[in-house]
């Protein structure tokens, strides 16, 4: 089989949400075939996030990104795993980097760095997240923070840790 076949049927796989374990199997053949194409890696990373397998997830990321080093959802998604991890000083790095390149991930980055400082209960970054991600509104008319900073705010609300 080919990798665009390994990929085909590994794609097929979770999007039907089918036995995790064999898109995993199929990611690692596929790896196997040709370990400098992302796209394994990438779906490979997914899946490990989702059996729950942080560490290994965010060793995908760090591939593609010494593979492609400019890749924007890596780099989001390498931030969303520090974040999951904990290491929310560098997830927050990450972050930044993407809001202040005015990447095309830039609207995630907002509301990962959002969803930050709600864990970490730091009101001051919240605040501040908070300004960009309205500037952001008014200026760009980004409909992804439009639809989310409602539920954002609310749960800022209710957080003790928070105000």
């Amino acid at each position: 089989m080919t990798i665009d076949e390994i990929m085909e049927k590994a794609d097929y796989g979770y999007s039907r949400e089918d036995d995790l374990k064999k898109v995993l199997k199929l990611t690692c053949e596929a790896v196997e075939i040709d370990p400098t194409d992302i796209r394994p890696w990438d779906l490979m990373g997914v899946a490990l996030f989702e059996v729950g397998e942080n560490e290994e997830s965010l060793n995908c990321y760090e591939k593609i990104l010494e593979l492609e080093p400019e890749n924007e959802d890596a780099k989001l998604k390498k931030g969303q795993m520090l974040n999951e991890l904990g290491n929310f000083d560098e997830a927050s790095s990450i972050y930044d980097e993407l809001i202040e390149s005015n990447s095309s991930r830039k609207d995630e980055a907002i509301l990962a760095k959002l969803t930050l400082t709600l864990e970490t209960g730091n009101e001051k970054l919240f605040r501040e997240t908070l300004t960009i991600c309205n500037e952001t509104i008014e200026k760009e008319d980004s409909k992804l923070l439009k639809d989310e900073i409602g539920f954002i705010l609310s749960m800022h609300e209710v957080m003790p840790n928070m105000k």
